[in-house]
C-alpha cells in the first residue's frame, strides 16, 4: 500500500511543513488479547494552509480529534495514513486507538515466556514502525518532545527515554495480563524528553529484573541501569557493562567535547530482537538470544558485545543528538559508531587488537556485499523506507568505517576528532546531512574533501591492491610498485594511506624485514623504501590493514602462506593474509582446497578469536560451494579430522579450544565423528578444562542432526533438559538441520505454510539457518522448487527485516555445480516476478550471483 511506504519527497514535504512538534502518548498495556490502548495527543506549528498527514497503523481507531472537533476515523484514515487537511499554526491532534502487539521484533514486540507465562514488551520504531504504536510524523527530521504514560500490571517495571519515575497505583483497576490472574494496575507517568526523532523513542514494560548503577559524567553522575528477563538476572554481566559505557563515556565527552546529552543510561536485554541492539534514547535495547550469555562465550563473542555497547553509547550524539534528516544519510550515523565504537574497544577495553576483529569480520563481509551486482555507494539515495531494509548492510556499516578510518589517516586524527567535535555542537538537537558533516572537517583540516569524498562515499566497489616486484640482479628488489585496480564498473582512483611490509620466513619464524608508510593518489605508487633489500618471502601492500581494498598476493607471498601460514602467529598479519586467500578464493585465483588447507594449517595458532571464528565460517562456505563437488566429500572428512587433532592438542580451557571445537562441529559428518559429539554430549567422553555447557550442547546436538546422528526424538529429549525460550528456538533449529529430504520440507513448510499463526521472527531465523544447514547440499535439491515457488508469498507474510533475512538464509547457493540449471531457474524467477519487493528482488539477485560465483571458483 502506498501509505505504508513513505517516500523521501514526501517526508521532505512534510517536513517544510511542520515543526514544534510535542507528543504526549498514553499507552495501555493492561488489555486481554492481541491489542494495546494508545492515545496520541501530538501538538505541533503547521504552516499556513497545510494538508498533510499522520502515520498510523493500528487495528482500529476509536477517535479522532483536530483542534477539540470530533472527526470521523472512517473519512480521514486510509493505507496508515490519518489525513489532516488545511491545519494552519498551532494544531493539536487527537488519536485514540487499539494497536497489534507484534513478534516480528519490530513496532511493540510481545514475548510471553514460556518457563514463567510472563509477558515482556518491547519497542523497536527505527525505521518507520512508531506509527505501530503511536499516531505520528513517522520520520527523521521531524523531532519532537515525548511524554509518555503507561498502564501497566501492577509488578511490571517500566522504561523510558527519561528517568524511571515512581509508579502510582490506578485505584479500583485490574488486569489478567498476569500469569497469577488479576493484579493491580499501575501508572507510569515519565518526564519530557528532549527533542528526539520517533525512531529512537522507546518504551520496555514487563517484570524485568534490573541491577543499578551510576555514570560520572563532566556534568555529574547519570543513573545507570541494566536490566533482562526476571530468570536472567544472574547473567547480566551488570558491572562489566557498566564499567565499560564508564570508559566509553570519558573517552566521547572528551572527543566530542560535549557531555553526554540525556539523563540517564539504560541497557536492556530483550528477547527476540532482530538487531545486536538498538541506540534509543536513555534505553538501549540489546538482544538476548545473541549478546546476553547463559554460557561460556568466546573472546571474540565477549569483544563484540563490548564493541556493541560502545557503538550505541556513541549514537547519543552521533544520531540522537544530531540526527540524519533522511534514510540516505543512515551510513553517516551507522558508520561512524562502527568506526568509533571499535576505535573505542581498541582504546578503553582489554581488546587491544579490535582493528584485526573488525578487518577480519565485518570489512571482509562488507568485500562480498560491494561486488555484488547489487552493491551501492556508501552514500546511496534511499527513495522510500522500503528500501531502508537494504540500507542496512555492510556496506553502510564497515565499508562506511573503513573510509572514515581514512578520513581520519587523510586528514589526521586530530583534524578529523575536531571537525567532528565542531559538528556536534553545531547540530545538535537538530538534523544535518554529510555535506554538513565534511564541511566541518574541512574546516578543521584546512583542505578540500570533494575528491576524496568523490572516490570513497560516491563510487561503489572493491578496489584491489596488487604489487609488481622487479628482482635485480643480485636477488634484491630492483623497484617495487603498488598498484590499485578499481572495481571494473566504477574505474575511480582511491586515496589510500597506508603500510606496506616485507617479511622473511626461516627457521619456522617470520620476521618483518621492512615496512615503509606509502600514499597512493592516482592509481600507483613507487616503494623506494624497498629498493635494494632482499626480496621478501611474504609481501603485505596493506600491513596495518588501514585501507579498504582487496589483497591480491604475489605468487611467492601464495607460496609461502599456504605453505608456512602456521608459523605467522602475529594477530594482524596473520589476519591479512588469510582474509587475502579467502577473497583470491572466492574471485577463482586459488583454488578452494589450497585456501582450505591454509585455514585449517592457521586455525590452531590464530592469535585473534573472532579471526578463528570468522575463518570456520568461511571454511565450511568453501567447503559447501567452491570446492568442485566431486572432491567435497573428500576434502570435509579430511578437515574434520585435522580439526579434531587440533582440538586434542589445543591447551586446556583455552579459547581457541572452545573455537577449535566450534568449528570441528561444524564440519564433522561422518558417523566416526559425528560420535565424537555424541560422547562429547553425553558425557562418555570430555576434553580437558571444557565443560559441555548449556548452549554449546545445543551446537553439538544440531551438529548431529545435520550429520544424522539423532532424530526429533532425541531433539526433544535434550529439550527436556532446558525447555527454556532458547532452548525451543535452538531445538527447533536443530530439527531443521535434520540431514533428510523429509526435514528440510517441514522446515519449509513450518516457515511458508505455518499451522495457524506465523513463528516469531527469532524462531523463524533458527528454522531457516536450520534448513540451510547441511552436510551433503544434495539433500536440498528436492527442496528448491517448492523454496522458489513459495518464496514470494512467504516475503509478502513476513515482509521487511525477517522476510529478507529469513529468504536470504534458505535460498539454495549451495546446489550451484550440484544440480544442473539450478542457477537458471533462479534466473527465470526473477524474469517472472518482477514487481516483487525491491528488498525480496535484492536477495534472490544476490543469491544467483553468489551461485554464478561459486561455479566459476570450482573451476579454478
Amino acid at each position: 500500500m502506498p501509505g505504508l511506504n513513505l517516500t523521501k519527497t514526501e517526508a521532505a514535504e512534510r517536513a517544510a511543513v511542520i515543526t514544534q512538534a510535542a507528543y504526549a502518548v498514553e499507552l495501555d498495556f493492561t488489555l486481554p488479547g492481541d491489542e494495546f490502548r494508545s492515545r496520541t495527543t501530538l501538538s505541533f506549528v503547521a504552516a499556513p494552509g497545510t494538508s498533510t498527514f499522520l502515520d498510523l497503523v493500528p487495528t482500529s481507531v476509536t477517535g479522532i480529534q483536530i483542534d477539540g472537533v470530533q472527526v470521523d476515523p472512517a473519512a480521514v484514515i486510509s493505507d496508515g495514513r490519518v489525513a489532516l487537511d488545511e491545519v494552519d499554526g498551532p494544531t493539536t491532534v487527537v488519536v485514540e486507538a487499539l494497536m497489534p502487539y507484534r513478534n516480528d521484533g519490530q513496532g511493540v514486540h510481545r514475548f510471553v515466556d514460556p518457563e514463567t507465562h510472563e509477558t515482556y514488551l518491547y519497542t523497536q520504531f527505527a525505521a518507520n514502525d512508531a506509527r505501530s504504536a503511536f499516531a505520528c510524523f513517522d520520520q527523521p527530521d521531524i523531532k519532537g518532545t515525548f511524554t509518555f504514560a503507561v498502564d501497566a500490571p501492577a509488578h511490571w517495571v517500566v522504561v523510558s527515554n527519561s528517568p524511571t519515575p515512581e509508579p502510582t497505583l490506578v485505584a479500583g483497576a485490574s488486569t489478567t495480563v498476569a500469569p497469577s490472574g488479576a493484579v493491580g494496575v499501575n501508572r507510569w507517568v515519565f518526564a519530557q524528553t528532549d527533542p528526539l526523532p520517533c525512531y529512537v523513542a522507546a518504551v520496555m514494560a514487563g517484570p524485568y529484573a534490573y541491577a543499578d548503577g551510576m555514570l560520572v559524567s563532566t556534568k555529574g553522575g547519570i543513573p545507570a541501569r541494566v536490566y533482562g528477563r526476571a530468570q536472567l538476572a544472574d547473567h547480566l554481566d551488570a558491572a562489566e557493562l557498566l564499567a565499560t559505557v564508564q570508559a566509553g563515556l570519558e573517552l566521547y565527552e572528551d572527543v566530542f567535547a560535549t557531555p553526554y546529552p540525556y539523563e540517564k543510561y539504560d541497557q536492556l536485554f530483550v528477547p527476540e530482537y532482530n538487531l545486536g541492539a538498538m541506540e534509543n534514547v536513555g534505553a538501549v535495547t540489546i538482544s538476548e538470544d545473541r549478546l546476553l550469555f547463559r554460557s561460556r562465550p568466546s573472546e571474540g563473542e565477549r569483544e563484540n558485545r563490548l564493541n556493541v555497547v560502545l557503538h550505541e553509547l556513541a549514537h547519543m550524539w552521533f544520531g540522537n543528538l544530531v540526527t540524519m534528516r533522511w534514510w540516505d544519510d543512515l551510513w553517516l550515523n551507522e558508520s561512524f559508531a562502527e568506526f568509533i565504537g571499535t576505535w573505542a574497544t581498541e582504546n578503553v577495553t582489554d581488546f587491544r587488537d579490535s582493528w584485526v576483529t573488525f578487518g577480519a569480520n565485518r570489512k571482509s563481509v562488507a568485500y562480498v556485499q560491494d561486488q555484488l551486482p547489487t552493491t551501492h555507494a556508501i552514500v546511496t539515495e534511499v527513495p522510500d523506507t522500503e528500501a531502508t531494509v537494504s540500507a542496512f548492510d555492510m556496506i553502510t556499516y564497515a565499508k562506511g568505517a573503513s573510509a572514515l578510518k581514512q578520513l581520519a589517516a587523510y586528514v589526521g586524527e586530530p583534524a578529523f576528532f575536531g571537525g567532528v567535535a565542531s559538528y556536534v555542537k553545531r547540530y545538535a538537537y537538530g538534523n544535518a546531512t554529510l555535506a554538513e558533516f565534511l564541511a566541518e572537517v574541512e574546516r578543521s583540516a584546512g583542505r578540500d574533501l570533494s575528491t576524496w569524498a568523490h572516490a570513497w562515499l560516491e563510487t561503489p566497489g572493491v578496489p584491489t591492491l596488487s604489487a609488481e616486484v622487479v628482482e635485480a640482479p643480485d636477488g634484491t628488489v630492483a623497484s617495487l610498485d603498488i598498484i590499485e585496480t578499481p572495481a571494473a564498473a566504477f574505474p575511480v582512483a582511491h586515496p589510500h594511506r597506508l603500510t606496506v611490509a616485507g617479511y622473511t620466513h626461516a627457521d619456522g619464524a617470520f620476521t618483518r624485514a621492512w615496512e615503509a608508510d606509502a600514499s597512493v593518489e592516482d592509481g600507483s605508487i613507487a616503494v623506494p623504501e624497498a629498493v635494494g633489500r632482499s626480496l621478501p618471502d611474504l609481501l603485505l601492500v596493506n600491513d596495518a590493514d588501514r585501507t579498504y581494498a582487496k589483497l591480491v598476493l604475489t605468487e611467492t607471498s601464495v607460496a609461502t602462506a599456504v605453505a608456512h601460514i602456521g608459523d605467522l602467529t602475529e594477530a594482524r598479519p596473520q589476519a591479512i593474509v588469510l582474509d587475502a586467500l579467502w577473497h583470491m578464493c572466492r574471485d577463482g585465483q586459488l583454488p578452494a582446497a589450497r585456501y582450505i588447507d591454509a585455514a585449517l594449517t592457521a586455525l590452531p595458532v590464530m592469535a585473534n578469536s573472532t579471526a578463528a571464528e570468522s575463518h570456520a565460517r568461511t571454511l565450511v562456505t568453501a567447503l559447501h560451494r567452491f570446492v568442485p563437488p566431486a572432491d567435497a566429500p573428500r576434502l570435509a572428512e579430511d578437515a574434520a579430522e585435522r580439526l579434531w587433532t587440533a582440538v586434542e592438542h589445543a591447551a586446556p580451557s583455552s579459547d581457541l579450544q572452545l573455537q577449535l571445537l566450534k568449528a570441528y562441529a561444524q564440519v564433522a559428518h561422518t558417523s566416526d565423528q559425528a560420535a565424537r559429539l555424541a560422547a562429547l554430549l553425553d558425557g562418555s567422553s570430555a576434553l580437558p578444562g571444557l565443560t559441555i555447557d548449556t548452549d554449546l550442547a545445543w551446537a553439538l546436538v544440531q551438529s548431529l542432526a545435520a550429520a544424522g546422528a539423532i532424530d526429533a526424538a532425541g531433539i526433544d529429549a535434550h529439550l527436556a533438559t532446558d525447555d527454556t525460550a532458547a532452548g525451543r528456538r535452538r531445538a527447533a533449529g536443530a530439527k531443521a538441520a535434520i540431514g533428510t529430504v523429509d526435514a528440510k520440507r517441514a522446515a519449509w513448510d513450518a516457515l511458508a505454510h505455518p499451522d495457524g499463526a506465523a513463528l516469531n521472527n527469532a524462531t523463524q531465523y533458527e528454522v531457516g539457518l536450520g534448513l540451510a544447514r547441511v552436510t551433503d547440499p544434495a539433500v536440498l535439491a528436492p527442496v528448491a522448487d517448492a523454496l522458489l515457488e513459495d518464496l514470494l508469498d512467504y516475503y509478502l507474510a513476513n515482509e521487511g527485516f525477517v522476510g529478507a533475512r529469513v529468504a536470504r538464509y534458505v535460498l539454495p547457493v549451495s546446489l550451484a555445480g550440484r544440480v544442473p540449471g539450478i542457477d537458471a531457474k533462479v534466473q527465470a524467477w526473477l524474469e517472472t516476478h518482477p514487481e516483487a519487493p525491491s528488498v525480496l528482488r535484492k536477495v534472490v539477485v544476490e543469491s544467483l550471483d553468489e551461485m554464478r560465483r561459486a561455479l566459476e571458483a570450482q573451476q579454478a
